[in-house]
């Protein structure tokens, strides 16, 4: 009988995702391509969600949380006698789980480690990015996943994790399913294009994707494209495609941002914001583009966007930040963005592309084979596994040193 993996999720967001979520993604790319273990996966329940759902090779467990006890236990009083990590605690042990895998929440692993104190379950902890950690809580952690070097080194240098219980295991893209763009015809692009607004067929057509705040570097792209339509009398058109905080509150610094951005993008020529795009919607995004551009202001600690845009055979123009570089380096025909706060180091990344066919193709062909090569989710499923294995083969293993 298969052991069970049990993957815990917070509540944030709906599973499987329902948009771009590359947590949610993740779990869920890996949890369809398990096979040594039995994926169960712990999240939040949300409207028209059935509490318990089988989806072969993964059971999927909701946490239902309802309208009346949420304002009174969570919003009122805040004395919640049913908190979500003692449903999950629950669930985990009416599953009889083997392994407890944290998806990037620190405040899951933080509520959840003084209830299996009395456990041997081994804990395994995912880091995509750099929320503070639970200092109480990483001894009980078996083993980190961290999603790049750059955020090994963080738990390196900045929670004291020994080297020893850190792993490197970066996330996939499914490019069996994705064609670049070569393989794609003439007119189904020109079809995607004009579906996105694109009408001019001479135009070079410029992507971001992304959430609309401000590490995202979002208005500094919008300045380097306007200096970018004067520096060439290339048509160029910009399509942008994110999400704002949906909130009216003044003092809501993302919301605030979201909203300037989108009623500037309205009133610019050649810009066009095409609103948050569902997962299934996001290949035909990429390929209806020809440069992807990633000006992040943050050390971005490995995004599933670039990814995704590396499989249907664009350019990526982007700075040396984070986990970023790890992807990019050894690109052919491409060289870093050097300061993504300067819109004009922007325009010239951009630029080259623009102006040469030739090495725009260069670097999509590089960057579809390595994603080919390396980055699928049945090496990102095959890396857990043995994982696992080794955590439940060795029992001095189980769990981290008290």
């Amino acid at each position: 009988m298969k052991r069970t993996v049990a993957h815990l999720l917070p509540n944030h967001n709906p599973f499987p995702p329902s948009y771009p979520a590359g947590t949610e993604l993740r779990v869920e790319m890996v949890s369809r391509r398990q096979a040594r273990y039995r994926p169960v996966v712990v999240c939040g329940w949300f409207e028209g969600q059935a509490d318990t759902e089988e989806q072969s090779p993964m059971r999927i467990r909701r946490i239902r949380v309802g309208r009346v006890y949420r304002r009174l236990f969570q919003k009122i009083t805040r004395l919640d006698p049913f908190p979500y990590v003692e449903r999950m605690r629950r669930i985990l042990q009416e599953e009889q789980a083997a392994i407890a895998h944290i998806h990037n929440e620190p405040k899951l692993l933080a509520g959840l480690a003084p209830r299996l104190a009395q456990s041997s379950l081994p804990v395994v902890v995912h880091v995509a990015n750099e929320k503070p950690l639970p200092k109480s809580a990483t001894q009980r952690v078996a083993r980190w996943i961290a999603c790049s070097r750059y955020i090994q080194d963080w738990l390196e240098r900045d929670n004291a994790i020994p080297a020893d219980r850190i792993q490197v295991i970066y996330t996939g893209v499914d490019a069996a399913a994705r064609p670049p763009r070569w393989r794609v015809s003439d007119s189904m692009r020109a079809g995607l294009r004009q579906g996105f607004g694109v009408v001019d067929p001479q135009a070079t057509v410029l992507l971001f994707a992304g959430r609309l705040v401000k590490e995202k570097g979002v208005r500094e792209l919008l300045d380097a494209y306007e200096r970018l339509r004067r520096r060439t009398p290339r048509p160029i058109v910009l399509l942008v495609a994110g999400n704002v905080r949906d909130s009216d509150d003044p003092d809501n610094e993302k919301a605030v941002y979201g909203k300037a951005v989108t009623k500037r993008m309205a009133s610019m020529e050649g810009v066009r914001w095409v609103g948050s795009l569902r997962p299934d919607q996001m290949h035909d995004f990429l390929l209806a583009g020809d440069v992807f551009v990633m000006p992040s202001l943050w050390n971005d600690p490995f995004p599933t966007v670039m990814l995704e845009a590396a499989a249907a055979g664009l350019p990526i123009v982007a700075p040396a930040r984070g986990g970023i570089a790890e992807f990019l380096e050894g690109c052919t025909d491409f060289s870093f963005v050097t300061d993504a706060a300067d819109p004009d180091a922007i325009a010239t990344g951009i630029l080259r592309y623009v102006e040469s066919p030739g090495a725009r193709e260069s670097a999509g062909h590089w960057l579809r084979e390595r994603v080919e090569r390396a980055f699928g989710w049945d090496r990102v499923c095959g890396e857990f596994e043995d994982l696992y294995d080794r955590l439940l083969q060795d029992p001095r293993r189980l769990r981290a040193a008290p």
